[in-house]
């Protein structure tokens, strides 16, 4: 039984799979199992391949996705159908809000699991907002509050590599993860609220872009920096301000403090939410349905999710997870309004379409030739093409 595992910027996830294979294998010794790592855009590709040639490339038995892909590859007739054979599914053990989407079009069937999630939130250092911040929970309600502080923060003496805001993960270009939460923000999107027509170029939607891309070009973040990509999410002690979807190592020894991703009236904000799924050209259904039962059982996924800061999904770890977290006030607001990526057959394409425009605009502004005009042309492209998409489903 061969495995595909999502890659991830925190090397502890790998790790922690490797160490959940392992006591499957010991629980299942007749069930020889491996794994393999991809990125999003090779996961992609061989799904992708398999429909061109199955018999060249085979997938795996079992596949990590993202959530909002599962309605594109169950329709595309690459996934099985769990809703009978996973019980945790059958009960329906999983907030709300994460079935919303899963079972958006057919509350009958469900082509993938819930597995893990992550939300965005804010932290930071009182002691480096001295002078610069007087009442945090107040003051970085608001994005604006949250910029404004980035600029009247000062580095404390004798810190050559002080930063005002550091976001792990984000060492490369600027991702579709890190705009969503302020085009969302804004009230943006990429679609209308009927998915009848594409929204690239509206002015929340550009808005929420520009705000982040802002800060890159105003050097508050730093783009295509490899020392970033090292050690996952870590408290580090030269910034003022971490944006992490993670739970942070050692926040609280560290004088970390906690609140919603600034921009939000809510409160929430966007959740990620990665499913296991398993292939419908399985040779070993029985084996593949196994270990996604057996992932999903409250100690192994309680044990996996802790050990790279995340949330289980299964309902019952996930509300206990809460109660034990020492910002649990702060996650219960991040969790009262989540806002999913759409799981319709269109968005991850039209993910895909954003991800190629930021990835051009994060370029320029690296080799500091980025202009307004350029975030206007990419957008108005990008848009002619996911309504194109649009009226071939």
């Amino acid at each position: 039984m061969l495995i595909w595992l999502l890659s991830d910027y925190d090397h502890r996830k790998h790790l922690a799979f490797k160490s959940l294979l392992g006591r499957f294998s010991a629980a299942y010794p007749d069930v020889h199992a491996e794994f393999a790592v991809k990125s999003r855009k090779s996961l992609w590709e061989s799904l992708f391949a398999h429909l061109r040639d199955p018999k060249r490339n085979p997938l795996a038995d079992v596949i990590e996705i993202p959530q909002n892909w599962t309605e594109l590859f169950s329709r595309l007739g690459l996934l099985s159908d769990l809703a009978s054979s996973l019980e945790a599914l059958a009960q329906r053990r999983y907030p709300d809000f994460i079935f919303k989407e899963l079972l958006r079009h057919d509350e009958a069937r469900a082509y993938s699991a819930p597995w893990w999630l992550e939300a965005p939130a804010l932290y930071y250092r009182p002691q480096a907002l001295k002078g610069a911040v007087t009442d945090p929970e107040k003051e970085l309600a608001s994005w604006d509050g949250f910029r404004a502080a980035l600029d009247r923060i000062r580095p404390p003496s004798r810190k050559g590599n002080f930063r005002a805001l550091s976001v792990p993960g984000s060492s490369g270009s600027v991702s579709v993860a890190d705009v969503l939460p302020r085009v969302w923000g804004r009230r943006g999107g990429l679609f209308s609220d009927d998915f009848n027509r594409a929204t690239f170029n509206r002015e929340e939607t550009v808005g929420g872009v520009e705000d982040w891309l802002e800060l890159a070009v105003s050097g508050k973040i730093e783009l295509f920096n490899g020392d970033h990509f090292e050690t996952g999410p870590q408290p580090a002690e030269d910034c003022a301000f971490m944006i992490s979807s993670r739970k942070l190592p050692g926040a609280g020894r560290a004088g970390l403090k906690m609140l919603p991703y600034p921009g939000y009236p809510s409160g929430g904000g966007l959740m990620l939410v990665y499913n296991l799924a398993i292939s419908s050209a399985t040779q070993d259904h029985g084996s593949a349905a196994a270990f996604v039962a057996w992932a999903m059982e409250p100690r192994n996924a309680a044990s996996f999710a802790e050990s790279f800061g995340v949330f289980p999904c299964l309902k019952p770890v996930f509300e206990e997870r809460l109660k034990e977290e020492r910002e649990t006030g702060v996650y219960r607001r991040l969790f009262s309004a989540p806002e999913l990526m759409p799981n319709i057959m269109v968005y991850p394409t039209a993910e895909l379409l954003l991800e190629r425009v930021l990835w051009n605009l994060s370029l320029k502004i690296a080799r500091r030739d980025y202009e307004r005009e350029d975030l206007t042309r990419e957008m108005i492209m990008a848009q002619g093409e996911a309504d194109y998409l649009l009226s071939l489903y």
